[in-house]
């Protein structure tokens, strides 16, 4: 319905607001199926953000090395959801790299703007 959005979580919140649109014009079938389709991304995104990685697979994704990762774990700043010895972090709680690329091709948008507020 309407533009191009950013993001896995930006398409859930089109979704959502299309399906608004779509009651309001009396498609109320049509826009629970939009909201249940929301529903369901945002509950994958959960749970993918939820996953324990292993500071290899961490490193991978968030542009960071991982002696930097095992530093931030030993700081207590990232959590380590793993055991002793054998730390894992939560995807969703990856500090990422500004103007990394992500998994998907699309542009780390939010990275690169906070990226360049931290160099003011």
């Amino acid at each position: 319905m309407n533009g191009p959005v950013a993001g896995l979580g930006g398409l859930a919140a089109q979704w959502l607001a299309d399906a608004a649109v779509l009651r309001h014009r009396g498609a109320t079938v049509q826009a629970e199926l939009l909201e249940q389709c929301a529903g369901e991304l945002e509950a994958a995104e959960r749970e993918r953000g939820l996953e324990a990685l292993s500071l290899e697979q961490a490193a991978a994704e968030s542009g960071y090395s991982y002696s930097q990762l095992q530093k931030l774990v030993a700081a207590g700043t990232l959590a380590n959801v793993g055991e002793p010895h054998r730390p894992r972090v939560r995807r969703g709680e990856l500090p990422r790299k500004a103007g990394r690329v992500e998994r998907d091709g699309e542009p780390d948008l939010a990275g690169a703007v906070l990226g360049r507020r931290g160099a003011r």
